[in-house]
């Protein structure tokens, strides 16, 4: 079994909440069975690693949690977050205005080099 989960994040986000959720639902599951899980935010999604936006979403009809809920226990268990430095200039987003989660700046490479590592598995949402 595989023990490395790289995630890429480009359909979700702040415009489409219901879409949020679910990726760090599986992220933290993950995490929480000892896999190594990687986090990468890129295109709109990028939003979501913004101070304050993903607290102001809800994560569903009932809203129970909001996104960045989520997003904090896929840190808890370990998730590692990155941010496509492209993603950042596009949407003129400075390191200090993202959420302290965040681990580093990576995008298409980083990404790229672990969807062609035979030891990694890869989800995008």
């Amino acid at each position: 079994m595989k023990k490395h989960l790289a995630i890429l994040l480009w359909a979700a986000d702040a415009d489409q909440p219901h879409l949020c959720s679910t990726p760090f639902f599986h992220a933290a599951a993950a995490a929480a069975m000892d896999t190594e899980v990687e986090i990468y935010f890129t295109g709109r999604s990028i939003n979501l690693l913004r101070r304050g936006v993903a607290a102001a979403l809800p994560s569903g009809p009932r809203g129970r949690e909001s996104v960045y809920g989520f997003m904090r226990h896929a840190a808890e268990h370990g998730a590692r977050f990155f941010a496509c430095s492209e993603a950042m200039q596009e949407h003129d987003l400075a390191r200090a205005d993202l959420i302290e989660e965040v681990c580093a700046v990576g995008g298409a490479a980083a990404f790229i080099g672990r969807t062609l590592d035979r030891e990694w598995a890869t989800l995008i949402y």
